[in-house]
């Protein structure tokens, strides 16, 4: 994106921003499909007034077979965020077995464009996986596909917000909800879902034991939902000695908070906006021994996983999906963000041991779930 173009797109949005902050208490106004339809448009209208379409649409991405007897032809059709934070890749290598993939990015969100339905009917694919990506196709024009597998994999911090209505219009698909009160609602409206609780295994992240004789804090922002504001509240009279603050915020709208330069010096603060590869960003986590997570709701909550199978103690929203990965007490923290109250951090070290526990445990898990998945996949075609 040019700077011209950044300009341009800041004046314009700017009055939602402000909109939406003032609002954000009482509606989840910003997360509703509707506004982001809306938003969507207008972006598109201003990246062909200023030429700038070209610069967000990404080659498709393929991947083998890893399977000598998985012959299938799997198209991914992706949210193009996740061309930069690949995302995905867990479930892109559990497909593997199935066939090879082709992911095609879809910049609809942005301004951007996706592929006709004709160019997706040339791939002549037999499993068709829409991730995170439901609102920007109509129902109508799925079924235009010749595809006859097509599954939607939607994300509870994408949809949370939005009506039964819209889940109603896709109820001639099949669902894979990674969130077990996303599955709820699913299962209350008749839709056909699966739910799969995931793991990350425990040996592809760094760990050592850690004595928690201080506490080494890490917050990564990444809306205005929660900011080094909310923060400071929770860890009002506790000893931490240091603090990373990560400023990598989600597209398009959020703003950054910074604290004052005594907070700075009182917590011994470093920043970064952006790690260029994951290993920087997993160095700088594994320095800390308490992360607090970024958003109010999560679709799967790839950073939280991560940090708890890290030994790190979660401090989080008492919302899905962490929620559902954290018993306030027990293996983590969850706190009303409504109500900010300093936090009791004395039992960190065995909260922090009882999530990685729980993580193995739940590893083993995921990977006796990961053939009910691909069998959910394979059958039931519409």
């Amino acid at each position: 994106m040019n700077k011209q173009t950044g300009k341009t797109l800041f004046v314009f949005l700017y009055p939602f921003s402000q909109i939406i902050r003032m609002v954000q208490n009482k509606m989840d106004f910003l997360r509703t499909y509707q506004l982001k339809l809306i938003i969507a448009k207008a972006l598109r209208i201003i990246r062909i007034f200023n030429g700038s379409t070209d610069s967000i649409q990404f080659p498709d991405t393929f991947y083998p077979s890893e399977n000598s007897s998985g012959n299938k032809k799997i198209g991914f059709i992706d949210h193009s965020y996740h061309y930069k934070t690949a995302s995905p890749l867990f479930f892109i290598n559990l497909l593997k077995q199935e066939g090879s993939i082709r992911v095609v990015w879809d910049s609809q969100w942005n301004g951007g464009t996706f592929p006709s339905i004709s160019r997706i009917n040339q791939e002549e694919f037999d499993i068709l996986i829409l991730w995170q990506i439901m609102i920007y196709h109509h129902p109508e024009k799925l079924k235009k596909l010749n595809c006859k597998n097509i599954i939607i994999i939607p994300m509870y911090d994408d949809i949370h917000a939005d009506p039964d209505k819209l889940f109603l219009r896709f109820r001639d698909f099949r669902f894979i909800s990674f969130c077990k009160a996303l599955q709820q609602r699913f299962d209350g409206l008749g839709i056909r879902s699966k739910y799969f609780q995931f793991f990350i295994h425990p040996s592809s992240l760094p760990y050592h034991e850690d004595s928690f004789s201080e506490l080494r804090g890490f917050f990564w922002q990444r809306t205005n939902d929660i900011t080094w504001d909310h923060i400071k509240k929770l860890i009002e009279g506790s000893n931490f000695s240091s603090f990373h603050l990560h400023l990598a915020l989600d597209p398009i709208w959020y703003r950054d908070v910074l604290p004052t330069e005594e907070e700075i010096n009182k917590f011994r603060i470093t920043l970064t906006r952006w790690f260029d590869n994951k290993e920087d960003y997993l160095s700088v986590l594994s320095r800390a021994n308490v992360f607090f997570t970024p958003r109010l709701y999560e679709g799967i909550g790839m950073p939280v996983i991560e940090a708890m199978t890290m030994g790190k103690l979660v401090v989080a929203p008492n919302h899905p999906t962490i929620n559902e990965y954290i018993t306030n007490g027990k293996n983590g923290m969850l706190y009303d963000v409504r109500d900010l109250k300093p936090l009791n951090f004395s039992f960190a070290r065995i909260m922090a041991k009882q999530a990685r526990e729980d993580c193995f445990h739940g590893f083993e898990q995921w990977q006796k779930s990961g053939m009910d998945l691909l069998d959910w996949i394979n059958t039931g075609y519409r």
